[in-house]
């Protein structure tokens, strides 16, 4: 039997914790669009900020973030990012439009996309939390639509250098939408994503 290292080992739990999650956020995003959806998570990694934002599509790339703070045992901040022509997608069928008709997130999409964004959000961290046993609890959610490296930047420049690790888990969603993909971050104060890897029974330093 092929030895795993720490980071193979730290790596599949926080795949677990984001396949529960996406279990999670799975049943509520299909009780709420009344339609079969299938989501997965087809990677993890805790990667540099300046990673995330070549990973989600580059700086300049629009994106609709949905972001809370969250204090407790593992503070800092957590953000589920959709590229805006999937937020549009996803709002068509939210409201029962056309495929393409939305363009531009107006008060009623930007409403509806916060929405699911709050559920996705918050699956993750209860999965987190339920995992850990650690006590996480979150602010109410606030809506950014603007080039990623602008969002990350807001959420990080209060408390966390750029270069610092976030931990990232790609959600895929799958249905009759076609496939539309999502990043959950995770962005801890200092020593927070150490207090969850610790938790899960992977004393580690990152």
């Amino acid at each position: 039997m092929q030895t795993l290292t720490m980071e193979e080992i730290q790596l599949d739990a926080l795949r677990e914790v984001g396949n529960i999650g996406a279990g999670h956020a799975m049943t509520s995003l299909a009780t709420m669009l009344d339609k079969r959806v299938d989501m997965f998570v087809p990677r993890v990694g805790v990667i540099g900020l300046n990673e995330f934002v070549s990973l989600a599509g580059g700086a300049e790339n629009c994106s609709a973030g949905i972001y809370m703070h969250v204090e407790g045992d593992a503070p800092g901040h957590i953000a589920f990012l959709m590229p805006y022509h999937a937020a549009c997608r996803l709002v068509d069928s939210l409201l029962g439009y056309p495929d393409g008709t939305v363009t531009e997130l107006d008060e009623m999409g930007a409403s509806a996309i916060m929405e699911v964004g709050n559920i996705l959000a918050s699956s993750y961290q209860n999965a987190l939390s339920e995992m850990t046993g650690l006590d996480m609890l979150s602010s109410p959610p606030a809506l950014a639509v603007d080039m990623t490296a602008s969002i990350l930047s807001a959420i990080a420049s209060a408390f966390i250098d750029i270069q610092e690790s976030i931990l990232t888990i790609v959600t895929q969603i799958d249905g009759y939408l076609g496939s539309l993909e999502g990043y959950f971050i995770y962005i801890p104060e200092p020593g927070s994503l150490n207090s969850i890897l610790n938790a899960l029974g992977l004393e580690c330093t990152l």
